[in-house]
């Protein structure tokens, strides 16, 4: 893929930590020019000289995607710049932890402003520079939650399923016109979306095991742009649920809450609005530290398991003799 992009300008939103800021490094990488949004001024500035580096030309503009005329600024702006738009990644997301009635509504409704109205405003400012071009390519960046229920979610899967049901749609319409919407769904990826995320169950948030690395959902959203299609997935075990939700829907609905208070919601933390109001500058980040985490704990558990294994072996033969 190298420099596939070259002379292609990509805008990508969430683009100051996480997701959004491994995709734009990928996107560097293949020779894009690079517009980088976020609500973020300094973690976004960071990642626009992290792009630099890597040989991009890149620009950061601070934008709240939940903000209509913010976005029709930025879309306007890069198009007065650069003269198009060929990839814009909405990848913006706020994330809550919090059982319905823990969540406060006015929460609730900051989560789908983002995750939702978010798309609904760059597609609107997007569609008539995208018509007159006859060509454009929409990557959503979703979520497995997009597809699956998850209890202590309701905010964000609301505004997930909302968002790829729009994107759908979208699909279906502008099916043969040369405007393309592509939907990306990441399992648990290690992004500093849990530290930083609104969380008012009173315990501390972990990502739900297996955590997939933020590279690799960084190049599928390169992928995802190189070759959109409707739906495509990142982390294998995760996605193997979607089937199950539907086939064995009664298993499916009896295991999740029990998985996510085990593995999820463990000790204690006091209840947060997280970065839902004011971004989390300081915490923003590429990875969110989780796979060296837990490397640090299952490589020890692997060693000695294998070693277990051996002595196992030895004293069998031993017993043998």
């Amino acid at each position: 893929m190298a420099h596939r992009f070259r002379g292609q300008v990509v805008v990508v939103t969430g683009a100051s930590s996480g997701i959004g800021r491994a995709a734009a490094h990928e996107f560097a990488r293949q020779g894009a020019t690079l517009v980088l949004a976020a609500r973020s001024h300094e973690s976004l500035e960071a990642a626009a000289a992290e792009c630099r580096r890597l040989g991009a030309e890149a620009v950061a503009i601070p934008t709240d995607v939940s903000d209509e005329h913010a976005v029709r600024d930025l879309v306007g702006t890069t198009t007065s710049r650069f003269g198009r738009i060929d990839v814009f990644v909405g990848n913006a997301a706020l994330f809550v932890y919090g059982l319905f009635e823990q969540t406060p509504t006015e929460s609730f409704k900051r989560v789908v402003d983002t995750n939702l109205y978010g798309h609904l405003n760059a597609i609107t400012a997007l569609l008539p520079h995208w018509k007159q071009r006859g060509s454009g390519t929409y990557v959503l960046v979703g979520s497995i939650q997009s597809l699956l229920s998850a209890p202590y979610q309701s905010a964000y899967v609301t505004s997930k399923h909302a968002a790829l049901g729009l994107v759908d749609v979208l699909g279906d319409e502008y099916a043969g016109t040369g405007i393309r919407f592509t939907s990306l769904l990441p399992s648990t990826i290690d992004t500093p979306i849990y530290q930083n995320g609104a969380n008012y169950t009173g315990k501390a948030s972990h990502p739900l095991p297996p955590t997939v690395s933020v590279g690799r959902a960084g190049r599928a959203v390169v992928r995802a742009a190189l070759h959109p299609k409707r739906y495509r997935y990142v982390g294998r075990v995760q996605a193997s649920l979607v089937p199950l939700q539907y086939v064995f829907p009664g298993l499916f609905h009896r295991i999740t809450k029990p998985m996510v208070e085990t593995f999820a919601l463990r000790g204690r933390q006091e209840p947060t609005d997280g970065n839902l109001h004011v971004p989390a500058d300081a915490g923003n980040a590429t990875d969110g530290g989780w796979v060296a985490k837990r490397r640090r704990v299952t490589r020890p558990l692997a060693w000695a398991g294998a070693a277990a294994v051996i002595g196992a072996v030895v004293l069998r033969g031993r017993a043998r003799r």
